[in-house]
């Protein structure tokens, strides 16, 4: 995955849509993606507190993304430090992306790898 591809998603209400959209077509074709994602679904909001809601979540083959809102100013972050802890099935690469979206309503929408062959975000 390259970061331009990352920001390109991420940074876009649009393209992530579509994105989320795009892996939730794969998954309703694939058994194997479809237990990927009940299994990383459960990771994602075993890490979730009181004060943060998983707002998407998909699978495809190797990629997972989805985005998390928050009442706090600390909510995603403090979401995506615990996310890995304890039971979580393997990570391989996993990037974040923070945004206000009003007061006191926040945004964290993230990108990580299952596959070990895809262990690393590049420039390229």
């Amino acid at each position: 995955m390259s970061v331009e591809r990352f920001q390109a998603v991420v940074g876009s209400n649009r393209a992530f849509a579509q994105a989320v959209s795009q892996f939730e077509q794969d998954v309703a074709r694939n058994p194997e993606a479809q237990d990927l994602t009940a299994l990383y679904r459960s990771a994602v909001t075993a890490a979730l507190d009181g004060n943060t809601d998983l707002v998407s979540f998909a699978c495809g083959y190797s990629l997972c993304l989805g985005e998390i809102r928050s009442r706090t100013d600390d909510g995603f972050s403090a979401w995506a430090r615990s996310f890995g802890d304890g039971n979580t099935p393997p990570v391989y690469a996993f990037a974040t992306a923070e945004y206000t979206l009003g007061r006191n309503l926040h945004s964290g929408r993230f990108v990580f790898s299952t596959d070990p062959a895809a262990n690393g975000i590049t420039t390229q």
